[in-house]
């Protein structure tokens, strides 16, 4: 039997407030990644809630036993489009999408129990008026806050390109408290309709959400100053880097001044033992002055002007400390990327190896460098000596032998690997420290 036409109305109007806001707030955050253009993007969004609705109206006017599969087919639908439509890392899609479900579910509570108190007639009924009315209040109420939130501050943390390990868990955190809710919401014995005319509950709700909330809100935080540390690490490099140019820079000065100032009383004892005739003791002072000029220091080791700038600096330290240094392989002048991140890689990797070296007790101290372009890919190595044990965390990354967390400059390397597609592998092997850095260019 067909069901009257303002009953339909009233069921398309509460399935795409059920549907509509959440799936734009979700999709907001990552609105600069999407796999498709926008228009495309929103075509499909406008299909899966055409087919959302039409579901709902079939699972709410028949009788079909298969109400069940088909709500889970729903949701399955809605998860599925979105994790298409989204190129990012799943751990910050899975995020988003239960911390909206904890939202939606207050809401849905939240407004069941409004509509008891001001129609409690009608809200025994499914998908009525008065569901839709009290729903767009409440989500008004709630909705609006929320877009400002994820806007300002929750949009800036997904952004931030950190390790992936960090957003294998976070999602942890709301699924934790979706789980409360679903324990509460279903574990009463009372059905979810009863459940949600009691003002209690929609208080508890309410607790949780903020509880939930405090917690997001302190993840992002952390998230930001965790980025700003990677930052200073950044800036902390570059300025090693422009450091190095200055102080080369200045040596060369002094030894040009050197030169010239020397250069003159060389000469004029030249000039006379030329004039004398003495050519043997010219000869024989020549040899001696060729002798007695200093080793030329700039030694080149490849190409490029950063790297060869950090292999310098670093092969000085590992001689001053006795530290046995070796670079191979011809890095090119242009490398396709940034400076600043070729000199935090570098520099971080070269540092770490150095004071690995400089803590072993033993004799045998060494350092190997490598670097290669291999078409499009940037592949650099750095191995070295090593005593103790490596300790690692949960999550396999190395823990710094400075401090009690992971180690800050190994993140900064990995961060910038993943910006360029690439990865950081560590590993031992034959009493060797190794660390590959891999980047596509």
């Amino acid at each position: 039997m067909m069901p009257p036409l303002y009953r339909i109305i009233e069921t398309i109007a509460y399935s795409l407030l059920n549907f509509l806001p959440y799936l734009l707030l979700a999709l907001y955050p990552f609105r600069k990644h999407f796999r498709y253009s926008l228009p495309v993007t929103g075509m499909l969004a406008a299909m899966v809630a055409s087919l959302q609705t039409a579901l709902w109206l079939w699972v709410s006017f028949s009788s079909t036993e298969l109400k069940g599969a088909l709500s889970a087919f729903n949701t399955a639908s809605y998860f599925l489009f979105y994790f298409w439509s989204v190129k990012i890392h799943p751990g910050k899609t899975l995020f988003t999408l239960l911390m909206l479900s904890n939202v939606a579910n207050l809401v849905v509570i939240c407004s069941k129990c409004l509509e008891g108190q001001l129609f409690p007639r009608l809200a025994v009924q499914t998908y009525r008026w008065s569901s839709s009315v009290v729903m767009s209040v409440v989500q008004i109420l709630i909705l609006i806050p929320l877009f400002l939130y994820i806007r300002n501050v929750y949009s800036k943390a997904v952004e931030k390109n950190l390790s992936s390990s960090m957003w294998r868990y976070l999602w942890l955190i709301p699924a934790t408290f979706y789980l409360l809710w679903f324990y509460h919401l279903y574990g009463s014995g009372q059905s979810s309709l009863e459940v949600a005319l009691q003002p209690a509950n929609a208080l508890f709700l309410l607790c949780i959400n903020q509880g939930a909330f405090l917690i997001y809100h302190l993840v992002a935080r952390l998230i930001d100053e965790y980025a700003k540390n990677i930052g200073l690490e950044q800036q902390n490099h570059m300025l090693l880097l422009e450091n190095l140019q200055y102080v080369n820079l200045k040596n060369r000065i002094e030894e040009t001044r050197r030169a010239e100032h020397d250069l003159r009383h060389h000469m004029a004892l030249m000039t006379a033992y030329l004039e004398d005739g003495e050519y043997d003791r010219l000869k024989a002072y020549l040899n001696e002055y060729r002798n007695s000029l200093p080793e030329d220091s700039h030694v080149v080791f490849c190409q490029n002007h950063t790297a060869n700038l950090l292999l310098s600096y670093f092969a000085r330290q590992a001689a001053d400390a006795g530290v046995g240094f070796a670079a191979y392989g011809n890095l090119p002048t242009d490398l396709g990327i940034a400076e600043s991140d070729l000199s935090v890689i570098l520099g971080n990797l070269l540092e770490n190896a150095i004071q690995a070296c400089m803590a072993q007790k033993g004799a045998e101290r060494q350092i190997v460098f490598r670097g290669k372009m291999e078409g499009q890919c940037l592949l650099v190595t750095v191995d070295n000596t090593f005593e103790g044990e490596l300790r690692q965390g949960p999550n396999g990354a190395l823990l710094s032998t400075k401090r009690g967390g992971s180690g800050l400059g190994l993140e900064s390397v990995r961060h910038i690997a993943a910006r360029y597609g690439g990865m950081l592998r560590t590993e031992c092997r034959n009493g060797m420290f190794c660390a590959s850095v891999l980047l596509k260019l």
